[in-house]
């Protein structure tokens, strides 16, 4: 008898295998179903704190908020934007006209570059929104990127106005275009909106071709 343990017996010495959770189930050639976030079936409560979750709905209302002023301000402008507003300005300076009589200052409105502006809030809103619910869904929801998801929607109606711009003075694309229809400049203006990150870079290549790249000093 050397005492070691019988293989049988029920040693405390004897180790036991970890258990493992099982991978889920994959039919070879079909995609797995990446919808359900890694949960099991009638798991439906959030994995988030509360305080998580506060801001997480805080941050939908706000973007709510940014699509819905933008749409009606965009919808508004649109319908103006064929027409222009002449406003008198207040006091009594005056400019020489081309036959060298006296014309009062004026404020002249553009209604079309506004709507674009608008528009462009709407694609970047649009973008912020579709983000938020990735970021949320996959667990990548975190404050650190919550300036940059309220930022993006005001940044999208300024990038809409310039790429704009430029397009109507020729800079981008092969020539200028003063004839655009109204709705492909809506549609070009909720693009680079939506997609304002890439188009940073777009400007940062214009800004190098035109102005020169700064180097490091």
């Amino acid at each position: 008898m050397n005492g070691d343990p019988s293989p049988g017996s029920g040693s405390a010495d004897q180790s036991q295998p970890e258990s493992v959770p099982s991978a889920p189930f994959a039919v070879p050639g079909r995609q797995v179903d990446g919808y359900t976030d890694d949960r099991r079936p009638y798991e439906w409560g959030s994995k988030y704190p509360d305080a998580a979750c506060r801001g997480i709905a805080f941050e939908r209302k706000v973007l709510l908020a940014y699509l819905l002023i933008s749409l009606l301000l965009a919808g508004i402008f649109l319908c103006l934007a064929g027409q222009a507003a002449r406003i008198a300005l207040p006091w009594n300076s005056i400019v020489a006209g081309s036959d060298g009589a006296a014309v009062p200052l004026s404020l002249m409105i553009n209604f079309h570059i506004i709507a674009v502006h608008w528009v462009g809030c709407v694609g970047g809103t649009t973008f912020s929104l579709k983000w938020l619910v990735h970021a949320v869904a996959k667990g990548k929801w975190h404050l650190d990127r919550r300036p940059w998801r309220l930022i993006v929607p005001l940044i999208g109606g300024v990038y809409a106005c310039v790429v704009l711009t430029l397009l109507d003075a020729g800079m981008v694309g092969h020539s200028a275009d003063n004839a655009r229809p109204l709705a492909v400049s809506a549609a070009l203006a909720f693009l680079v909106g939506y997609f304002s990150d890439g188009v940073s870079g777009l400007l940062s290549n214009i800004a190098n071709a035109v102005f020169g790249t700064l180097e490091k000093k």
